[in-house]
């Protein structure tokens, strides 16, 4: 038995040294899209970054940081090996899980013959979740999932390490995991089913159905009051304690936190001594459970410190404790409907006020306004399509096959919990980990983009149409990953295995794996259209699914028993497990989980920034239009003279007053508002009434009436108060030619290009204190500062500004010229074209899409674009006569960017540049650009030809495009007499156009 454990725990090691290696070898070496960049500037400065912060994440990302040894190009780097560790740990500890749980199968006196069996059986787990497409995705990058995914595992191996020993000392320390982990991730919380499971089947003599439904009850009991009464209401009541000593005992802000904190430890402390005195043992359990969930829960004071330091990066100020419950309960984020409640046409009746907020104010907190519970006239249990969002009504309706005035049913909600929630939400990315996935583009339903596929064609072709010949969209895409359903099969063989030995084993697992797969589905109740794939949210259930494979090689090794002898079975089994799981996956999913040699994010950030003119203004989307930026500036210092404004964080008043100060080289921001004007609950909604003005406004005036706390200037709300409005959507601001010149916002011979004022309209029926703050800048900034929109935020965003918006890289510059209303381009092909040229020759750099070995659906949306806006500026020097340029920046494309077609809506970039290269006489890289979307465009229309009718239809725009890049192309190279290639494109169009106008008319 000893030489057992030594073993066993030998391979433990062995295994998170092959894990880690693996990631370590596949590890992006700098900054990865998403909140990574976010993650690592926060971490490297101890900032405090968006809800609900993940402050022990954050501690250790910092110590990681160091190993950069002062150089600021390897700190994300070291943040992103932490996470590499956290994830090869994850795989030891799920190793010695399932050899925990496989040894109990058998008595004391077999352990030594079956311990090599158990040994396999954790190796071809542990390394099938070590391959796992989402697991893997996230152990390479520095995000909180992997350091998650760890707390997790080490719970659920504590678990059965007390039930082995029944030492409590271990419920203790998962006690203190459980708080620990609060500070990176909510995950380990959903473990705690299972161990109440565990210590249920332990303690009680006689198992039953119903003792094991009141455990799961209490389990879940036990999760609401750690993850609301702990982690939530115990901030609230430290922030009541802290307004009563501040408000009516005039003493500090925290004063009152920090004696209801000693009050708490001093309560707890005299709990455990007077248990230990009157030998209340379980209660003595209980209070020390209690105060080390307490003690790992503390991680969270590092955010209050922090936040009162004000770093640059502060999102929502959690000051106080007031806003620190706001932070943690993500009030940000809104609500959404559980049990009962809306549906999405339904309309407000009226609402009922549900208590008081308060604001942080000088030397008192203040009432910042009223929390409100809307009540709406079409409420249903469990809502599931509540969502009144356009784009999600539209979605719902055509997911349930519902007409545009059809009320939803109960039956339809329960239909679209099932098939999208459930269905496609979930069991797709379960089905991505195991069966097998299409490819890396992110799928909303279509049938071409982001489905699980096994890769046996028959079984395919009954969901996705023909599997005869996939087209390069599909087969070649780097993320068509073909797994044959084997390690769901030998998953589902060792749950059935499992299910015949040790029921309550199997219930232990299944409870893992629902609670941290299907509730989670269930408690977030997910809207449709999310930015990007959420298949990291469910990582703990495949963890679980993983456990059953291991016992998938126990029972192969069982079946082969009765044919072979004993040793010959277990290699076998050993064997075909490993080769039908992990080695399978290892092979499929290599080539697109590494990405070694990617510096995409951290390059497109640079360009990004160097788009700009010195000491810019730069308004920008979340996530990936900002957070990369905020890595290039916090931590590798670049371009820190751009004040980077995420317009997201900008309705937040604590935001706009970080921009009134001096950040890194950004000098602050002319922004006039005295704060009390955009503080918390003031001018959160400004609505539009119609004050019949028939003139364009000038911006200033308008201001000053939107600020102005005048009884005169504000309109009487349904509440009785009043707020201030907006009388006009016709704005306008006087320009000052000599002021553009003196600046250098243009030069002085273009000086009679510049416009007398700029007018334009709003375009929606409201305004809020973000508009507030782009119009007191616009305002008062007189053109000292360059200002800039970034290219793929909403079109709201610009406020109205789109004709006085120029090109010029990544990011669109507000230039007041006068404008042709001749001129019918839209701001997406104005480049203001000198500038441009300079910035994408001499300040751009590409090399990251070379470098890269796998270029994930984000880098090559990047990489698109900046196709796009290559082509554009070439157009652009050729109307202004500039070839050379033109084909300087042409020819710098096709050098740098990457020239494969992913999809068939790529094609219309490359058209466009074939054109242009034809119109540059660059004959070789047109017919050569020519022929490889010729061929593309061939095997795609090919495959949708040989669909059935009705899936054609379903990719009726893909045809078109299609259809019209060949005649395009076609008549292009026909126009500059290349005879054979427009012949080849004519026969492709004819050919192509009669098939589907026959199958579809």
């Amino acid at each position: 038995m000893k030489n057992y454990c030594r073993i066993n725990n030998l391979v433990g090691f062995l295994l998170f040294g092959i894990a880690t290696i693996v990631y370590w070898l596949t590890m992006e070496p700098t900054v990865s899209f998403w909140d990574c960049g976010e993650f690592i500037a926060a971490s490297n400065k101890l900032q405090v970054g968006h809800q609900p912060g993940a402050p022990l994440f954050l501690m250790i990302g910092k110590l990681f940081s160091l190993f950069a040894l002062g150089d600021a190009t390897k700190i994300a780097y070291w943040i992103n090996f932490s996470s590499v560790l956290f994830s090869g740990a994850t795989i030891m500890f799920l190793y010695w899980t399932i050899t925990a749980m496989a040894s109990k199968l058998y008595p004391e006196e077999k352990t030594k013959l079956e311990s090599p069996g158990v040994i396999a059986a954790g190796i071809v787990g542990a390394l099938a979740y070590t391959f796992s497409d989402t697991f893997w995705f996230s152990a390479v990058e520095s995000e909180v999932y992997a350091l998650s995914t760890l707390f997790t595992a080490m719970v659920f191996w504590s678990i059965l390490k007390w039930e082995k020993s029944m030492d409590n000392r271990w419920l203790v320390f998962i006690s203190f995991l459980v708080g620990l982990s609060i500070g990176a991730h909510l995950l380990s919380l959903l473990a705690i089913p299972a161990l109440v499971l565990v210590y249920y089947f332990k303690k009680t003599k006689e198992v039953t159905w119903l003792g094991t439904i009141k455990a799961l009850a209490v389990a879940c009991l036990i999760v609401g009051l750690v993850q609301i009464v702990i982690v939530q209401y115990l901030v609230l009541a430290a922030a009541k304690s802290d307004l009563f000593f501040v408000n009516n005992l005039g003493l500090s802000f925290g004063s009152g936190a920090i004696v209801f904190i000693l009050l708490l430890i001093g309560i707890t402390s005299y709990g455990i001594y007077y248990s230990i005195q009157h030998r209340k043992y379980n209660l003595n359990l209980s209070l020390l459970c209690f105060a080390f969930i307490i003690f790992g829960f503390s991680s969270y004071f590092v955010i209050l410190i922090r936040a009162n330091a004000k770093p640059s990066i502060n999102l929502s100020n959690p000051d106080s404790p007031f806003s620190l419950y706001s932070y943690l309960g993500r009030t940000n984020y809104g609500e959404t409907p559980l049990l009962y409640g809306k549906t999405y046409d339904a309309k407000q009746t009226d609402y009922k006020e549900t208590g008081t907020e308060y604001r942080k104010g000088t030397s008192k907190y203040e009432e910042s306004g009223k929390s409100f519970k809307v009540n709406y006239d079409k409420n249903i249990l469990f809502p599931r399509m509540y969502s009144s969002k356009p784009d999600h009504i539209n979605f719902y309706q055509q997911w349930m096959g519902l007409e545009k005035e059809q009320a939803p049913t109960m039956s339809d909600n329960l239909g679209f919990f099932s098939s999208y929630q459930v269905g496609f939400m979930y069991m797709r990315y379960f089905l991505w980990n195991f069966v097998g996935r299409q490819n890396d583009i992110q799928g909303h339903g279509n049938l071409d983009e982001g489905n699980w596929l096994s890769g046996i064609k028959p079984l395919d072709a009954i969901r996705l149409g023909s599997q005869n010949k996939l087209p390069p969209s599909i087969q070649d895409n780097k993320g068509h990953n073909v797994l044959y359903g084997l390690p769901f099969l030998l998953g589902m063989a060792g749950l059935i295995f499992l299910y015949r030995k040790n029921k309550q084993e199997t219930l232990v697992i299944a409870t893992l794996f629902f609670f941290t797969g299907l509730a989670i589905i269930l408690y977030l109740n997910q809207d449709p259209l999310q930015v990007r794939e959420r298949d990291y949210a469910y990582v703990g259930s495949f963890y679980a699914f993983c456990i059953f494979i291991g016992f998938g090689v126990l029972a192969i090794k069982e079946a082969l028993s009765r044919f072979t002898p004993k040793k010959m079975s277990l290699v076998l089994a050993a064997l075909t497990g490993f080769l039908i799981a992990p080695a399978l996956m290892a092979v499929q999913g290599w080539d697109d989980h590494d990405r070694s040699g990617k510096t995409t994010a951290r390059d497109w950030a640079v360009n990004y920034l160097n788009s700009c003119a010195p000491n810019a203004i730069l308004f920008t989307n979340a996530d990936n239009d900002t957070f990369p930026l905020w890595y290039a500036q916090e931590v590798e210092g670049i371009r820190t003279d751009v004040r980077v404004i995420c317009l997201q964080f900008l309705s937040d008043g604590n935001f706009i007053n970080q921009l009134r100060k001096q950040q890194n080289k950004s000098a602050a921001l002319p922004i006039t508002m005295a704060a009390e004007k955009y503080q918390q609950g003031v001018r959160d909604y400004i609505p539009y009434i119609d004050y019949g003005f028939t003139d364009s406004v000038e911006l200033k005036d308008l201001l000053t009436v939107l600020t102005s706390d005048a009884k005169d200037d504000k309109v009487q709300m349904n509440d009785g108060s009043y707020e201030n409005f907006l009388p006009t959507k016709k704005l306008k601001m006087t320009i000052d030619s000599d002021q553009l010149v003196k600046t250098n916002t243009i030069k002085a011979a273009d000086k009679a290009k510049a416009a007398g004022q700029m007018e334009w309209t709003v375009d929606k029926n409201f305004i809020g204190k973000a508009d507030l703050a782009m119009y007191d800048i616009l305002v008062h900034n007189n053109w000292e500062r360059p200002i800039y929109f970034a290219t793929s935020v909403s079109p709201d965003t610009y406020i109205g500004l789109d004709k006085y918006l120029y090109l010029e890289g990544y990011a669109y510059r507000l230039l007041p010229l006068k404008t042709d209303p001749k001129d019918e381009r839209n701001k997406s092909e104005i480049t203001n074209t000198e500038v441009m040229y300079d910035n994408v020759m001499h300040k751009m750099d590409y090399s990251g899409f070379k470098s890269a070995k796998y270029l994930d659906i984000e880098s090559r949306r990047i990489g698109e674009s900046t196709w796009t806006f290559h082509n554009t500026l070439a157009t652009n020097l050729i109307l202004a006569g500039k070839n050379a340029q033109a084909l300087a920046v042409m020819k710098k494309s096709a050098k740098e960017l990457p020239l494969k077609n992913y999809s068939i809506q790529d094609t219309i970039n490359r058209f466009n540049s074939i054109r242009l290269f034809y119109e540059l006489k660059d004959l070789p890289q047109a017919n050569l650009m020519a022929k490889e979307t010729l061929s593309f465009l061939d095997l795609e229309l090919q495959y949708i030809a040989s669909l059935e009718p009705e899936l054609q239809r379903r990719r009726l725009r893909e045809i078109q495009v299609g259809l019209s890049i060949l005649n395009g192309l076609e008549e292009l190279s026909k126009a500059n007499q290349q005879a054979e290639l427009s012949k080849a494109f004519k026969s492709r169009f004819s050919n192509y156009e009669s098939i589907f106008v026959k199958s579809i008319g």
